[in-house]
């Protein structure tokens, strides 16, 4: 039999050669380019590298970019974008480190743009042991698109024009800063598809004048949907109301509101969106943010008039922004003439002149001003958004939502010496140092100029003693960062080690340990408050740092003395309740996880706790374990506790 002759790569046609190399991924591609020169030169200009680019990454630095894209070296493009995706990885694995972290994310804002599709990619990663780089990309994520968010925010209101009908665009990014794994774009082209209904519906009315245009819009608005529903989200009982939690829905939850709203419905005939002000929740922050306002139709005087300005001036209708003091409405109209009205957007849209107003002011104890009925502009609007968010967070010491918030106020105003204040108050209760510091210079050269805005400007020697103050606690901190924790040799030993689930003894809840010390190290008004020295151990043993699972108490840590932790155990078969006897520990635990009354259910399907802090301390749990497996950091923190994975 004649022997074939062997076929190599090379002797394809170069057409077919190109068909073959357009199947490879990008790691193909690569050794193909590593073989020789003909494939080097062939793997190099191949169209799939232009595919493998645009699939992967969707966000990209404009100017840095365009140049490699209009010369078509899109392999030297993907080089230097997977560098940067490497680069996002060791940043973020570094965020664990409190010595690193705002480093690290300094530099990753200044990726902007092109952190952003890496950041994503992590902060959804999948796996029992991925929690904590969920946590901290998502951390990452948050920080860039603020921080791009509040230079857009500049951006918008340096060009006023740009977005005249748009005035939702700055309370978007408000809400995309808030959830960075949520597109809210759908919400622009539902306002668009909104306003073509309502434009639709004057033309068929042949309305001509600006009052009866108004009528339809608001019909639009704030008329009950065809099938009678007043909101388009879940039952009270499927998800909690924000009221009951100390800080925004997490994005799940959004996603759950957002799914559950039908973008692409439209009310048609005299049906309605079925807009309404929300009085039960009203400092609920979701109602601040325009994805969720029309995923449920709720909201605030604020957030309602901005969707009520974005569908009228699309619609041809120039509405205007009214700031009053404890209330926001919009104005058609100009002022002082017969055609001015004035909308209460949170009393469904209903219609008012200028002396409805005066009156409705006089009742609520407003000393009345024509200058509190004048229209105000965007940098007005987006400063009163952010600063209802800020008070809320303020009451919930959220402090990463307010400084999210801060950067954007100044971002709008950026000489303003009451956020500068803020912000670096912020800054030192989230560690952060040297932006305190900085801010604290910032506003020792504001304080010297009698122009700069906000309120009385504090003399320099206060910000300078709040200057060195800083810079102290910074030392201190620093060098609390660095001391490591040892199980020391004393007559009552600490019996459990960072990463394990314990249960309560007396309240029953559930959490993980996440610190310890050999004896308790708390205030002393704490101590007596919680009458330590009555314990059988009283202050000296050992006590443990513990985030609680907020299914058993919402969003808590606690401080937990030794005596009061047992070991949750699983819960028990009938056959194995049969073998212990009614005087173990066992028995005990047992009686607690039958008692539906005292212990939540869902305690007998795993051992996993659901705190939004679990990932800044570890990496996961296995479905088979007992014990969380700690970041890096704290591995360093608590060495004899827990010996690091090689």
């Amino acid at each position: 039999m004649q022997q074939q002759p062997e076929a190599y790569l090379l002797d394809l046609p170069a057409s077919l050669l190109q068909q073959v190399l357009a199947l490879c991924a990008p790691a193909q591609l690569a050794r193909c380019a590593a073989a020789c020169r003909l494939l080097r030169q062939a793997a190099t200009g191949c169209p799939a590298w232009q595919q493998h680019c645009l699939q992967r990454w969707s966000n990209w630095r404009p100017f840095i970019w365009n140049e490699l894209q209009q010369q078509e070296a899109w392999k030297t493009l993907y080089a230097a974008r997977r560098q940067m995706d490497l680069q996002t990885d060791q940043l973020v694995a570094t965020l664990v480190w409190p010595l690193e972290r705002y480093g690290c994310i300094a530099e990753l804002q200044q990726l902007g743009y092109d952190a952003l599709d890496q950041l994503r990619r992590l902060a959804e990663k999948q796996g029992s042991l991925m929690i904590g780089t969920r946590y901290w990309a998502r951390q990452a994520l948050t920080a860039v698109l603020s921080h791009l968010q509040a230079n857009s925010m500049k951006q918008i209101l340096q060009q006023p024009q740009a977005t005249q009908n748009m005035p939702e665009v700055g309370a978007l990014m408000v809400a995309q800063a808030h959830y960075p794994l949520v597109d809210v774009s759908a919400v622009s082209a539902y306002l668009d598809r909104l306003a073509e209904e309502c434009k639709n519906r004057m033309a068929a009315a042949g309305t001509c004048t600006d009052r009866e245009a108004l009528l339809i819009l608001n019909q639009l608005l704030f008329n009950p949907p065809a099938d009678g529903s007043s909101a388009a989200s879940p039952s009270p009982d499927d998800s909690p109301r924000q009221a009951d939690l100390p800080y925004p829905m997490s994005a799940w939850s959004w996603e759950q509101q957002s799914s559950a709203a039908d973008w692409t419905n439209i009310p048609s005939g005299n049906a309605g969106l079925g807009l309404q002000g929300d009085s039960e929740n009203y400092y609920d922050p979701s109602n601040s943010l325009l994805p969720f306002v029309l995923a449920t139709r709720k909201g605030i005087p604020i957030s309602l008039a901005i969707v009520h300005a974005a569908v009228g001036r699309r619609a041809g209708l120039p509405i205007e922004f009214v700031g009053m003091p404890m209330h926001f409405m919009n104005k058609l109209g100009a002022a002082d003439t017969p055609d001015e009205r004035f909308i209460d957007v949170f009393a469904g849209g209903k219609v008012l002149d200028r002396e409805a107003v005066k009156a409705m002011m006089q009742q609520n104890d407003i000393t009345f001003h024509e200058s509190r009925l004048q229209a105000v502009g965007l940098a007005e609007v987006y400063t009163r958004l952010c600063g209802n968010l800020i008070n809320i967070y303020s009451h919930s010491r959220n402090t990463s939502k307010q400084r999210i918030l801060l950067d954007m106020l100044l971002a709008i105003s950026p000489n303003n010496i009451e956020y500068s204040i803020r912000h670096a108050q912020v800054a030192v209760h989230r560690d952060d140092f040297d932006t305190a510091i900085n801010d604290y210079k910032r506003i020792a050269e504001l304080a010297g100029n009698v122009a700069a805005p906000g309120a009385l400007h504090p003399p320099r020697a206060v910000i300078q003693s709040r200057l060195s103050a800083v810079e102290a606690m910074r030392s201190a901190w620093h060098q609390q960062a660095l001391e490591q924790t040892r199980r020391p040799n004393q007559a009552v030993p600490v019996q459990f080690k960072v990463g394990d689930v314990i249960r309560h003894r007396r309240y029953h809840y559930r959490g993980v340990i996440y610190g310890w010390d050999a004896e308790c190290k708390a205030e002393e008004d704490w101590v007596q408050q919680m009458r330590i020295d009555q314990l059988p151990g009283g202050r000296h043993q050992p006590y443990y740092h513990v985030l609680v699972d907020h299914r058993d108490r919402p969003f808590q840590s606690t401080y937990v003395a030794q005596e009061n932790i047992v070991r949750p155990t699983p819960t028990p078969t009938s056959s194995t309740a049969a073998t212990a006897g009614p005087s173990s520990e066992a028995s005990e635990v047992w009686d607690i996880w039958n008692n539906r009354d005292v212990l939540a259910p869902h305690w007998e399907h795993s051992l996993q706790v659901q705190h939004p802090d679990i990932g800044e301390y570890f990496e996961g749990i296995e479905p088979d374990e007992s014990c969380y497996h700690v970041n890096a950091y704290l591995n360093f923190r608590f060495p004899e506790d827990w010996i690091a994975a090689i």
